[in-house]
């Protein structure tokens, strides 16, 4: 088996026939066909139904179409990767950072990491819930800064920060009680804007919300703050997010009634733990070790 057979067996099922897969690999018809055929003699399978006029897969040929196509994408980031390395391409640095952990603490272990090496790119990509976890799954990036949410044996993981979680809203809102304590049943039918899962593998659903109650989703904290600012809703959000506004009394606390209105939510440094990371993304965990201890 060679890649040049599974590409050309990759480009029939793709490109719907023999004749489309061969001028898209710029070979020869029969060149392609004799890659398939080789394939299938060697382990004795038929990858494609004889009785339809276009390729069919057949159950086996489905198999291993999935896999090949897998094995031959691994095999073109490596090849990217060699070229990368011949050229001197800068090393790269890819981490899953929740939407949450804006100014954080370990941000300026980021920040004194990267002005050391110039050279780095860095992918930072901002989830939310499942997502932070998810693009370590799927090898999008090695390392996560994020809550708690989905941990589990398959990761190791440490805290290196807090943050804390005020529900708020805009003066006017909503009234409290003469105990200053918001009820249930005022905010039931009011939208409590929340920020939808960003994963798509396992979304989690929210655990802090009125049950019941009115529910908007947007994809990011600048939209759920701006709809807050608007007076169009009520949330908890992370306090260094809202500070300035609450001394400006452009949005003020709400207290509810047996809700978390205030809370402080640890902040992990998250890894899988079987897979071996770059030795840059190995520098940074250590580095970011350090920095919280």
């Amino acid at each position: 088996m060679t890649n040049e057979q599974l590409r050309a067996f990759v480009g029939v099922v793709e490109h719907g026939s023999f004749r489309a897969a061969a001028a898209a690999l710029f070979k020869t018809q029969s060149t392609v066909s004799a890659a398939v055929a080789a394939l299938e003699q060697e382990f004795d399978l038929q990858l494609f139904s004889r009785e339809t006029y276009r390729p069919t897969l057949t159950i086996e040929g489905k198999a291993l179409f999935r896999e090949a196509k897998a094995l031959l994408s691994k095999a073109h980031d490596l090849e990217m990767l060699g070229h990368r390395l011949a050229q001197g391409k800068a090393p790269e640095l890819s981490i899953s950072l929740s939407a949450m952990c804006a100014h954080l603490p370990g941000l300026d272990t980021l920040k004194a990491f990267a002005k050391k090496r110039p050279e780095m790119r860095l992918h930072l990509h901002t989830e939310h819930l499942s997502g932070v976890l998810e693009q370590l799954l799927v090898e999008k990036a090695e390392v996560a800064i994020g809550p708690q949410v989905g941990l589990d044996d398959r990761y190791e993981f440490t805290e290196v920060a807090k943050v804390t979680q005020v529900t708020v809203a805009a003066p006017g809102f909503v009234d409290a009680g003469a105990d200053g304590v918001v009820r249930h049943a005022q905010l039931r039918n009011l939208p409590h804007i929340l920020i939808a899962d960003s994963g798509s593998l396992a979304p989690f659903d929210h655990v802090n919300v009125i049950p019941g109650g009115h529910r908007w989703y947007v994809n990011d904290f600048l939209m759920k703050k701006g709809l807050l600012l608007s007076g169009m809703g009520w949330a908890r959000i992370p306090l260094h997010m809202v500070d300035a506004e609450l001394e400006r009394e452009e949005l003020r606390f709400l207290q509810v009634e047996n809700f978390p209105s205030r809370s402080l939510v640890p902040i992990y440094l998250i890894r899988l733990r079987n897979q071996l990371l770059s030795p840059l993304a190995q520098e940074f965990w250590d580095e970011m070790l350090g920095a919280s201890l």
